[in-house]
């Protein structure tokens, strides 16, 4: 027999697209495996005897599982060829990112290594409208296919392909209409990507809608505000960001902090008033808190007592969330009005169970404080821009006011055309554009005026007398 020593590794990637390197091990090559070596280059047909094959480096993957993908079995005779094949099925497998091979022994007593390296399951799998199943059902048909799943998939390679094949298998053999599609999505979050796998298909509009544990805010009036729900296929992705959108806030603005609903629930309904997809969400609607105090980190540009009453909630009142919402938008107006225009705020609250009360911690980041650069005014002959710009009150180098170009246009300028009018000077409607631009190296803003007349409202006709 001819002594069979380790000949040579593939490497084969799925991050290099199956490309393929050949590396030679170093070792003491015998005649006799060179006369081996010569007639495997003739054809690549020489056969041996596998004794054992065996795997390194497995960790989700069993030894089991990954022989029977491979087609290998001990005491098989099989070519270097049928070996290398079955490294490319292992590969197309999705078990692994990568692997190699060896083979050491006899041509009568080889033992296969492969040393695999599995592929990191980092990103999550979501089955976005299977009605038909539960989760679990789902994925011991994925399984079948791709046994490595555990709910989450490697975020790149062909492991997607299989789960999709799965899914499409499975519909097939419940003899359901319907074709498997997959795409990169979001949690409801918006913050994480996750594998997405969405069915198209007959039969999923959503004709019944069940909302459990509403008491705070009725099932009528919950079901109403989900008229966005029904125009839809149904889409576990998108109730769920529809409830986080459009029902959480109808919460959160009674007081109701910690409202929270479960995910969305469907399953085929056939009686003859729904036909198509029953939805169910439960909502645990939690308890009623009160505003406490805010506390602001950070300000220097406006007093905690100028930063409470923009924001306008008062000790005991119902803790609205988009009242607060509303009122840090007129705090960044206040900064702007002070010339801050990059203030950023970082809200976080803390509830106190016991008394059912919140408080607000505010971090501010005022940033820099801008000042008036120059003004610029279009449109008008030099008399009249000359008279509006004696009436713009904020000088070169004052600090600047964002909301003060607004007050300009409704108040200033509607007083010099009753001016005008007055010393027998009319001049035509306008169209203003304003346009304020920052310098952020020299923190000013710059601020320009563009008055184009609008063309004036026809005569009605006249009507000759009988």
């Amino acid at each position: 027999m001819s002594l069979f020593v380790p000949r040579r590794v593939s490497v084969v990637s799925r991050r290099a697209s199956l490309a393929r390197t050949v590396l030679l091990l170093a070792a003491c090559l015998s005649a006799a495996f060179v006369s081996a070596e010569a007639g495997q280059a003739q054809g690549g047909g020489q056969s041996v005897k596998l004794e054992k094959i065996e795997f390194k480096g497995l960790e989700r993957v069993t030894e089991a599982e990954a022989l029977a993908k491979s087609g290998l079995t001990v005491g098989q005779t099989v070519s270097v060829d049928a070996i290398e094949a079955a490294a490319d099925q292992l590969l197309a497998s999705g078990l692994f990112a990568n692997l190699s091979y060896k083979i050491k022994g006899t041509t009568d007593k080889a033992v296969l290594t492969f040393e695999v390296i599995e592929p990191k399951m980092t990103m999550p799998v979501r089955f976005d409208n299977f009605v038909w199943f539960t989760d679990e059902e789902l994925a011991a048909a994925v399984r079948r296919k791709f046994p490595a799943f555990d709910g989450n998939a490697p975020e790149q390679g062909n492991a997607t392909e299989l789960i999709r094949q799965a899914l499409e298998e499975l519909l097939r053999e419940k003899k359901i209409e319907g074709k498997v599609e997959y795409t990169l999505g979001a949690d409801p979050s918006g913050r994480k990507v996750e594998h997405l796998f969405t069915v198209k298909g007959p039969g999923l509009r959503v004709c019944k809608l069940n909302y459990a544990g509403a008491r705070a805010i009725t099932e009528e009036t919950l079901v109403t505000k989900s008229a966005g729900i029904f125009d839809n296929d149904f889409s576990r992705a998108y109730v769920a960001g529809y409830v986080e959108n459009s029902l959480l806030p109808l919460y959160h603005e009674r007081g109701y902090l910690r409202a929270a609903f479960s995910p969305p629930r469907a399953v085929p309904d056939n009686s003859p008033e729904c036909q198509g997809v029953a939805v169910t969400l439960t909502v645990d609607e939690g308890s009623i808190y009160v505003w406490k105090a805010a506390e602001w980190e950070g300000n220097s540009g406006l007093n905690a007592d100028e930063l409470n009453a923009a924001l306008g909630m008062r000790p005991r009142e119902i803790a609205n969330v988009v009242k607060i919402t509303n009122g840090l938008a007129r705090v960044r107006r206040a900064y702007g009005r002070k010339g801050y225009l990059g203030v950023r705020i970082t809200p976080a609250s803390d509830t106190d169970d016991s008394e059912r009360t919140v408080t607000y911690h505010f971090r501010v980041e005022e940033g820099e404080q801008y000042r008036m650069g120059e003004l610029t005014i279009t449109g008008l002959d030099e008399t009249s821009a000359n008279n509006l710009r004696g009436r713009w009150r904020l000088l070169h180098k004052d600090v600047y006011d964002e909301g003060y170009v607004d007050e300009f246009i409704k108040k200033a300028v509607p007083e010099f055309q009753k001016d005008a009018v007055r010393n027998g000077n009319p001049v035509p409607n306008f169209k203003i554009q304003s346009k304020a631009t920052p310098d952020h190296d020299k923190h000013t803003v710059d601020v320009a005026l563009d008055f184009k007349a609008e063309p004036a409202a026809p005569k009605p006709p006249t009507i000759p007398s009988p």
